[in-house]
């Protein structure tokens, strides 16, 4: 008898963390469930927390590998899961414990493959469960490929936003040696899946934003790598979807922010790009302008771009970051100045 849902959870040395996650597994109210965590070369103790887990509840299938990245780990769980429907969580996250019931009772009376879950998430430091923000509800009962990528509840990338349904998407891999916006790629990949589906609002993942995760390291290869996911993105709308022209345009001016945010990570961690990371950053702006078929950045994205090869434009570009995304207020501001002037100062 094969589970009802595969819960796919790749590991990575993430022990403080990972006994949350876990037990929130275990705490669901839906039970037909089996969770596939993939320890990927761990040396902090994961894999054992991993073994202990398994030993006591059998429904937690561990597989150990040799370090190869968070898409290899993926790739491992794809490759034995049995349930009939898939879906991601990370495991230094969690879910609420009525997640899998709501989707299971989105699922029973559809006749869809997938559901894409908005706002899908509540950003989270540990320790006590925020209260819910929305409601639970159908947005879209039958959306179109443009609602899944460009719509108002779209999402780019992010795998814990989505559920799949095995029969359709079984064989969807991430593309391995990526560790940054792998999900985008694979997104894009199920969107040239003749597939239907539904949004969702649904707060049901709770996700934890650490300095030290991929999303938080200062690395020219995240923004390279950001801009790859982006112009295979653009790729994928060119020879899939209807208009590309005119969605090419809309995605990039939607989602040219990522580079952005890793740009300024780099930046507050005062970490020099060479002059051969810029060449390979703007040659990925070039593509991505040849794809669209004109210019999508507008004039204040190159000012930063610019401002950014600059000592003071390093210094200014972490605050004026977080000031466009309304992350730098208060006691924030006072931190990121004092922060900055630590860097300088050696």
């Amino acid at each position: 008898m094969f589970p009802y849902f595969s819960i796919i959870i790749p590991v990575y040395n993430v022990a403080p963390y990972l006994r949350e996650c876990l037990d929130s597994v275990l705490a669901q109210t839906f039970t037909d469930w089996e969770a596939i965590c993939v320890d990927d070369g761990s040396t902090d103790g994961s894999g054992a927390i991993l073994d202990e887990y398994a030993e006591n509840d059998k429904r937690f299938r561990i597989i150990h590998q040799k370090n190869a990245g968070v898409s290899a780990a993926r790739n491992a769980a794809l490759e034995l899961m049995n349930g009939d429907w898939f879906l991601f969580v990370d495991a230094d996250d969690v879910i609420r414990e009525d997640a899998l019931q709501i989707f299971s009772k989105c699922l029973s009376n559809r006749k869809i493959d997938g559901i894409l879950i908005y706002p899908y998430t509540s950003s989270w430091d540990g320790g006590k469960i925020p209260i819910r923000k929305v409601e639970t509800k159908v947005l879209v009962e039958d959306a179109s490929k443009e609602d899944l990528f460009l719509g108002p509840y779209a999402a780019n990338g992010f795998p814990f936003s989505r559920i799949y349904r095995r029969s359709k998407f079984s064989d969807l891999r991430f593309k391995v040696g990526m560790s940054m916006c792998e999900d985008v790629c694979f997104w894009f990949d199920a969107l040239s899946i003749d597939a239907k589906w539904t949004i969702l609002q649904a707060d049901y993942y709770l996700y934890r934003q650490r300095a030290t995760s991929a999303c938080g390291v200062g690395n020219p290869h995240n923004i390279i790598q950001v801009l790859d996911a982006h112009i295979y993105a653009l790729r994928s709308i060119g020879s899939s979807i209807s208009s590309p022209v005119a969605n090419k345009m809309r995605y990039s001016r939607r989602f040219n922010w990522g580079p952005l945010h890793f740009l300024s990570k780099v930046c507050e961690h005062n970490r020099e790009i060479t002059d051969d990371e810029w060449g390979r950053i703007y040659e990925r702006f070039s593509k991505i302008k040849r794809e669209c078929g004109r210019d999508p950045f507008p004039l204040r994205y190159k000012i930063v771009l610019s401002l950014s090869r600059t000592k003071c434009g390093r210094f200014l570009l972490p605050m004026y970051w977080c000031m466009i995304t309304n992350s730098l207020k208060g006691k924030h501001l006072l931190a990121t100045v004092l922060r900055r002037m630590k860097v300088l100062n050696g």
